[in-house]
């Protein structure tokens, strides 16, 4: 008898394992093929342009268990083009009077983004259409974008921050000598500021006046586009800036009211009132809101970008990321893939000129090189090549540019920093504290580099020497590819980073423009007049096909509610785990790099 019970208990635990297992095959086949109904849009409404997190030329790479299990915890990113496309769209749809830019969920935002999405906003403007934002707050960034609107409404408890921009570092020369640890530097170039937190307890005076050139530029174009985009003299802006708590002292402390008298808002309203007058200029919606339809449905609605591919095309590669050695690698330049995509390009016949939008701020010296020199290849096949850089393409970054046909930039890019660097750390004296000698033979003066063990003068004199060939090869590549004297390129060189608008009067660039200007540009050297444009980039594997499609299904999201959602990651701390993603990828062989360290702020 019990035998014949546990039989059953067997027999009835496979039948409900078998049954579990069907049921989750065809919860996962209900995933991937049940999508939503395709969205509408509506004969008279606003096209809502609502980013979420940070904005970016292309998405970062994300862990999908840290996605599923705690959504909160990635960093939402908007990429650009979405942006820019939907609001080319609307702007020559008659079903779309008005745009509304919604910026609480915008977290960062860059100079040169917000420059691209205000220009695009400036040609709806220009088309008889309105743009009104709204915000509980706005930080300095997403101001600008909005400032750029028709009118600007704020909640009536919210606040304007504009603290303006700053370069600080964190200085461990102290730390590093409590702990014995020797660091030794290779460098060419007075400005190559990222070995300093090493080897000083503060910035050097030629790393202030570079720096302080560099922000000033910035806060001046900030500046500069906030008062002429709201009709706002400079003394008032500048009293807003420079004098704030004196002002709120007036107040008693209200933020808003403040933004209101010096004209940064239009009016204050609820998000209830911010509705309502919207529903008055486009129609009332579903739940009390008005007619609309946000832009990612939008570009569902009306299949994608405006301009597909065509006969002939132009390729576009997105790099973003750190130049590193390697293949297969997402969230950084990585040499081989892009080698790839750009050989791609080169034999494709369809595709007659490539551009390259680089942010980056640079990396491995070799991999640039390697990246470049698949770029000439490609010129000398007659194909043109334009770099278009996003709001960092320095250092490696400008040595991927240097030979280019053209490189477009934005005034605020951050551009410049032709120099490079060297540093090797050893322990000697750290272990030798702890009573942990060394000592060997070896056959040549150049014994292998290990952190264990005292640099040599001969190996020193080799890194060295290294170095400044390195960025005497960097000067030379700048001078061929600009046309400028090698002897100009060292004056305005030396590791030192500029603006786009500066580094354009100093020949680095040759003009100031966004991606599509950049396009348009490639377009005209291939002397194409009706041409398509075509993305290039590394296919998803299967795998990676499967992630996406299950975190971009609302389902799915639904069951990271029901797991728990946890809190989000403090601003200090993803900064943080970038700066280490970027010291752990560094990977030259010959441990020689071009990066430009105010880029990384």
């Amino acid at each position: 008898m019990w035998s014949r019970i546990g039989h059953g208990l067997t027999r009835a635990r496979i039948i409900l394992s078998n049954l579990f297992f069907f049921a989750f095959l065809l919860l996962l086949f209900l995933l991937l093929f049940a999508g939503p109904k395709a969205p509408e849009v509506p004969d008279r409404g606003a096209l809502v342009l609502n980013p979420k997190g940070a904005v970016v030329d292309q998405r970062s790479p994300v862990d999908p268990i840290q996605q599923w299990l705690a959504p909160q915890a990635v960093l939402a990113e908007t990429e650009l083009t979405e942006l820019l496309d939907a609001i080319d769209h609307a702007r020559e749809d008659e079903r779309i009077p008005m745009l509304v830019l919604d910026l609480d969920d915008l977290s960062f935002l860059s100079l040169s983004h917000a420059a691209s999405v205000g220009e695009a906003l400036r040609e709806f403007r220009a088309a008889g259409k309105q743009v009104v934002a709204y915000g509980s707050f706005y930080d300095q960034q997403p101001y600008l974008m909005a400032s750029y609107a028709d009118a600007v409404y704020m909640h009536p408890l919210g606040q304007i921050l504009l603290p303006g921009f700053t370069i600080k570092q964190l200085y461990f020369k102290d730390l590093l000598d409590r702990l014995n640890v020797n660091v030794h530097v290779f460098r060419a170039g007075r400005y190559k500021e990222f070995v300093e937190p090493y080897t000083r307890t503060s910035m050097s005076a030629e790393a202030r006046e570079a720096n302080l050139e560099l922000v000033n530029a910035l806060w001046d174009r900030f500046g500069s586009t906030v008062m002429s985009n709201r009709r706002m003299d400079e003394e008032a802006f500048t009293r807003y800036t420079q004098s704030l708590p004196d002002l709120l002292t007036a107040t008693k402390g209200d933020m808003a009211r403040l933004a209101v008298e010096y004209h940064l808002v239009d009016e204050l309203l609820t998000p209830d009132q911010a509705r309502a007058r919207i529903a008055d200029a486009v129609g009332p919606g579903e739940n009390g809101g008005f007619s609309g339809i946000g832009f990612r449905e939008y570009l569902k609605a009306v299949n994608g970008p405006a301009r597909a591919e065509g006969k002939r095309d132009v390729g576009v590669i997105i790099a973003e990321g750190p130049v590193v050695m390697g293949d297969n690698v997402r969230g950084v330049i990585a040499a081989e893939q892009m080698i790839q995509l750009i050989r791609e390009a080169r034999q494709d016949d369809r595709i007659r000129a490539l551009v390259v939008r680089l942010n980056t701020p640079g990396g491995s010296s070799f991999a640039s090189e390697l990246i470049r020199q698949e770029l000439e290849l490609t010129q000398l096949v007659g194909k043109p090549v334009v770099v278009s850089m996003g709001p960092v393409a320095a250092s490696g970054g400008y040595w991927i540019s240097a030979t280019a046909d053209e490189i477009l930039a934005e005034p605020t890019t951050l551009t410049g920093s032709i120099g490079v660097f060297g540093i090797v750390p050893t322990l000697e004296e750290s272990l030798g504290a702890m009573g942990i000698d060394s000592d060997g033979v070896e056959t040549t003066p150049l014994s292998p580099l290990t952190p264990f063990t005292a640099m040599n003068e001969a190996t020193a004199r080799v890194l060295q020497q290294s170095t400044e060939n390195v960025y005497q090869r960097f000067v030379n590549l700048v001078a061929r590819g600009r046309d400028l004297a090698p002897e100009r390129v060292d004056e305005i060189a030396q590791g030192r980073v500029w603006v786009g608008a500066r580094a354009l009067e100093l020949g680095l660039v040759d003009s100031l423009g966004g991606l599509d200007a950049a396009v348009e540009r490639a377009a005209e050297l291939a002397e194409l007049e009706d041409f398509g444009i075509r993305r290039l980039e590394r296919p998803l594997t299967p795998g990676e096909m499967l992630i996406r499609q299950l975190t971009g299904t609302a389902s799915l999201h639904s069951l990271s509610q029901w797991l728990g959602d946890a809190p989000a990651l403090s601003p200090l701390v993803r900064q943080a785990g970038a700066a280490w993603r970027f010291l752990t990828s560094l990977n030259d062989p010959r441990h020689s790099y071009a990066v430009c360290v105010e880029c990384l702020e």
